[in-house]
């Protein structure tokens, strides 16, 4: 009796450390595998989609390409000085920002979502943010069009 007893609890002793092992090992791989899901794919392009003249690298640098001097040819001002210009020209509460959403955000005319939608926005495009309304964001975007979108959708430039 004694020899069956010794048997049986090895035996269930090895059990539960088979099922801990592999239970360890399938833990491990769902781990890696999903990090190596974690970061984004980047964006397919399509045979119709229109051709960008710049890419962003940064929120800050949007609206210098690397082929751009930093000098424009009539002052010799530099693009900082040119920025600061700019953001003065800003109404009063207004600010830039960015979109920080990676699919992009709907454009609405009017804060909620019972608007139509009237255009929309990239990932990490500028816009300048002009009021605020019960969590929607009245912005200005492309050739000066204005539009709504959802707040907490962009960050501060």
């Amino acid at each position: 009796m004694k020899n069956f007893l010794l048997g049986l609890s090895k035996f269930v002793l090895g059990l539960i450390l088979a099922m801990l092992i592999v239970s360890l090992a399938g833990l491990s791989m769902a781990r890696y595998f999903m990090t190596k899901n974690a970061e984004r794919p980047d964006r397919p392009t399509y045979e119709n989609d229109l051709p960008q003249t710049q890419t962003p690298t940064s929120p800050g640098n949007q609206n210098r390409t690397a082929d751009e001097p930093e000098t424009d040819a009539a002052g010799g001002e530099t693009a900082v000085e040119s920025e600061a210009e700019a953001d003065e020209a800003l109404p009063e509460g207004a600010y830039k920002a960015w979109v920080n959403q990676s699919v992009g955000l709907v454009v609405r005319a009017g804060p909620g979502t019972d608007y139509e939608n009237i255009g929309g926005l990239a990932y990490e495009q500028s816009v300048t943010v002009l009021s605020e309304d019960s969590g929607w964001l009245k912005i200005t975007f492309g050739g000066g069009e204005e539009g709504w979108i959802k707040g907490g959708n962009v960050d501060r430039e």
